[in-house]
């Protein structure tokens, strides 16, 4: 099957035609009120249409950076796919009353910014349906922690200055009585010569803050910044800062250590400590019906939602061409009544198993596991229970293992082996698990990969008894059990 497409880059096109939808809530910061009525910016479902590059993803929301015309910088458009009753009671009993996360992150920005505190600017918020959105200015002239500290642009004195004004930074926001639950090191940007400071992410900050709360924030920032990026001194000139201008705990150091080790098992904590880890960005065509990495959505064919990824066919895994590109496209329907139901009680997206394939693909290329690489995934319910969906991805190198063993040697098939135990500790390493040993690896000139996305799962946590298990599955498939 070919799907080739002209090699044209297209950028997202800004339309601001009036949605036929009207309905929903939207409050518009008094600063940014005369430009978005220019462009016509006026409706909750046009900030929700805004296109962009997904640059963070999440079950139930991500954040995409977006363009306005007129506008001296971009925003980030954070967009809430579903607003539960449990969120807004949560929030209500927060003190912010019987509103979403964006709404709740707004009034934070709102008090911050009141307090000279070091938090960026929201533009825009509003609900439409079950969804909502807060639109936060761009913060110019910024990187995030981990990127500053990994270049050698700075000398030893100027880490040092930088650690102490981030330990006054955040002994500052305690000190106004502002929660600081997301205090990781991706979170953090700062201006390279100036070291201004500016701390992103607030939905889940509170009111009010305890002594056990002062130390699990430390504790987060310290485990989110590899040893590789600072010393073990300037970490501790980060807490002596922090004693310094705020309220301590006892045991400050203890009690931070004790949290860092808490975060350090946390996936999201993980994910910020992988080195080399390329950017993942995403570009929404339609919706959730197409998400595409940004080089194979310059090429998407119009419209978007189109056979062969939706509509009549045959289900499965399929071979094809994209953007020049050897491919699997894997397809099917789903009927999911309990799965369905079980989202709407909890008030959170249900996902597919599109979505699920590229949430494992992208993993495992965070984590550098040598795997086929995500070109784009989707899904669109159909009905009350039923839904289609699609994969695309790069085709595996070589051929599956299970047909390689059948004409491999015993002794080629116990050297091979040791390269499958290897690409098995990677799985483990990256939180993964087989869930199908015979279809889940590729034999390629002595290189073993993962083949298929749908024979691997990410969890919690890889216990001894899982590994063993997985190994003794990968000796029983090469016969070296």
């Amino acid at each position: 099957m070919q799907l080739e497409a002209a090699a044209t880059v297209r950028e997202p096109r800004v339309l601001f035609a009036p949605p036929a939808d009207r309905g929903g809530t939207l409050t518009v910061h008094p600063a940014f009120a005369e430009l978005f009525a220019r462009v016509g910016l006026q409706h909750p479902a046009s900030f929700l249409d805004l296109p962009g590059e997904v640059v963070s993803g999440h079950a139930d929301r991500h954040v995409v950076r977006v363009a306005v015309p007129g506008a001296p910088r971009a925003f980030y458009l954070k967009r809430q796919h579903v607003v539960g009753w449990r969120e807004k009671l949560r929030n209500w009993r927060a003190g912010f009353g019987w509103a979403s996360r964006c709404a709740r992150e707004a009034a934070l920005l709102e008090e911050l910014t009141a307090a000279g505190l070091p938090a960026p600017s929201w533009a825009a918020f509003g609900t439409h349906g079950r969804q909502a959105f807060l639109l936060v200015e761009e913060v110019a002239d910024a990187v995030d922690l981990r990127r500053l500290l990994g270049t050698n642009a700075l000398s030893q004195p100027q880490r040092s200055a930088l650690a102490r004004r981030i330990g006054g930074a955040v002994a500052a926001v305690h000190a106004a009585g502002f929660e600081t639950p997301d205090l990781t090191a991706k979170h953090v940007l700062v201006n390279p010569r100036t070291f201004e400071l500016t701390f992103l992410d607030w939905p889940s900050a509170g009111r009010g803050v305890t002594d056990a709360a002062r130390a699990d924030a430390l504790g987060a920032l310290h485990a989110s910044v590899s040893p590789e990026l600072a010393s073990p001194t300037d970490r501790l000139r980060v807490l002596a800062a922090y004693r310094a201008q705020g309220r301590a705990p006892e045991n400050l150091l203890a009690r931070a250590l004790g949290a860092a080790a808490r975060h350090a098992t946390r996936r999201s904590v993980r994910d910020q400590l992988q080195p080399g880890a390329r950017p993942q960005r995403l570009v929404w065509l339609a919706g959730e019906a197409v998400c595409a990495v940004p080089e194979i959505a310059a090429v998407w064919p119009t419209p978007a939602i189109r056979s062969p990824f939706y509509g009549s066919g045959p289900t499965g895994a399929l071979k094809v061409r994209m953007a020049g590109r050897d491919a699997v496209l894997a397809r099917g329907r789903e009927s999911a009544p309990l799965g369905r139901l079980r989202a709407w009680v909890r008030a959170t997206p249900w996902r597919s198993e599109g979505v699920t394939i590229g949430r494992v693909l992208f993993h495992l290329e965070r984590y550098g596991v040598p795997a086929p690489r995500l070109m784009g995934f989707g899904q669109r319910l159909t009905g009350l229970v039923s839904a289609e969906w699609f994969a695309l991805y790069d085709a595996p190198p070589g051929v599956p293992l299970r047909k390689w063993r059948r004409t491999a040697s015993s002794s080629a098939r116990r050297a091979a082996l040791a390269s499958v135990l290897a690409c098995l500790d990677a799985l483990h390493a990256a939180g993964c698990v087989l869930t199908d040993p015979k279809n889940a690896f590729a034999f390629d000139n002595g290189r073993v990969s993962v083949a298929d996305p749908r024979a691997v799962r990410i969890v919690r946590q890889v216990g001894a008894a899982t590994r063993r298990r997985d190994a003794r599955a990968a000796a029983r498939l090469l016969g070296a059990e």
